[in-house]
């Protein structure tokens, strides 16, 4: 099988839960375990650190890391200490991060490729060993350098949805990866724009991961598993960076009612504005096969590693592991 599969932690759960999982992912043969940083909840380059410590081989990615919360100097000495404990198994995803978030945070989104950008150019920067002087747009770095450095390249992902972002990904870093609640349709464009962007700085396309979070969740009857993921894609679609995406699947969905709904919490009414075919084109669901199929879209559109963001309680995410490790084994 030449696509790999990862999986997501949303850090919702608790760290021993979280923990378990990951492992037991490793033994399934998943290939990849992506932490995401969500505001007020479990720490992703903390979290990812015990990852590593708990398994043995499997990679690693902290995501999204965002510029306008981490400053690159302690970010690229975590980083780099991770990867000195477990060489080769440490990526990171750099991106500007949920809006909501940063508005929370009181962080300002201005010019966010030329930050996102400016923060890759000084983390590569300081993992050369040389000392560091950078007048940026948000940074100004004034002689640091590191007393040691990765002796295995960190894989840097640029986590894009919107053109200009996936055509920095082509051009900057190793691998894209994409945000979940899209379409496969929306996927191959997106793609597109991404080989475009490598072609154009004559990059060799073939070590360039293309990697996509996807809504998974499964039940013997199907039905269980669609009607978590509504409600799961509900609250996603209330972020106004997932509009092109609506807009390019031509699916009547209301954004501005579902985004009204879920700022007055009324999620059930959200939920109720969330068609079928929009479940069905926007995330992987239902029985194991109905799961495979629709997996294979998604492939087929040219991710290469695919992480799988589970949906449900325990009991439902442990449920749709299993089915992930079926597809591991019979290579999908």
């Amino acid at each position: 099988m030449n696509v790999k599969i990862g999986i997501s932690f949303d850090g919702f759960s608790t760290f021993s839960e979280t923990l378990e999982v990951a492992k037991q992912s490793e033994n399934f043969g998943m290939k990849s375990l992506w932490m995401a940083q969500h505001m007020g909840y479990r720490e992703a380059i903390v979290t990812s650190t015990s990852f590593l410590m708990a398994t043995n081989k499997i990679k690693v990615v902290p995501t999204a890391i965002s510029p306008y919360l981490w400053h690159p100097t302690p970010t690229a000495m975590s980083l780099a200490t991770m990867a000195e404990a477990t060489p080769g198994r440490v990526g990171v995803a750099i991106g500007i991060g949920n809006p909501l978030f940063l508005q929370e945070s009181g962080a300002k989104l201005v010019k966010p490729l030329r930050v996102v950008r400016e923060y890759i150019e000084v983390l590569q920067a300081l993992w050369s060993g040389d000392q560091v002087y950078h007048d940026g747009f948000l940074y100004k770095i004034e002689g640091a350098r590191m007393a040691f450095k990765p002796q295995k390249p960190i894989q840097i992902y640029i986590a894009a949805i919107k053109d200009g972002m996936l055509s920095l990904s082509g051009r900057l870093s190793d691998g894209v990866v994409l945000s979940a609640g899209l379409s496969s349709a929306f996927v191959r464009r997106s793609l597109d724009i991404v080989d475009q962007s490598l072609t154009k700085y004559d990059r060799e396309q073939k070590k360039f991961t293309r990697a996509g979070f996807l809504f998974f969740a499964s039940s013997k009857n199907g039905k269980e598993a669609i009607d978590v993921l509504r409600s799961k894609l509900a609250f996603t679609l209330r972020n106004r960076f997932l509009d092109d995406n609506i807009n390019f699947s031509g699916i009547p969905i209301n954004q501005g009612k579902i985004i009204d709904a879920v700022a007055r919490r009324n999620l059930d009414e959200a939920q109720k504005l969330v068609p079928d075919e929009a479940v069905e084109a926007f995330t992987i669901g239902g029985t194991p096969s109905q799961c495979r199929d629709q997996l294979n879209k998604f492939i087929e559109a040219g991710l290469n590693e695919v992480v799988l963001m589970m949906v449900g309680t325990k009991r439902q995410k442990a449920f749709s592991l299993s089915v992930a490790r079926e597809f591991i084994d019979s290579g999908i």
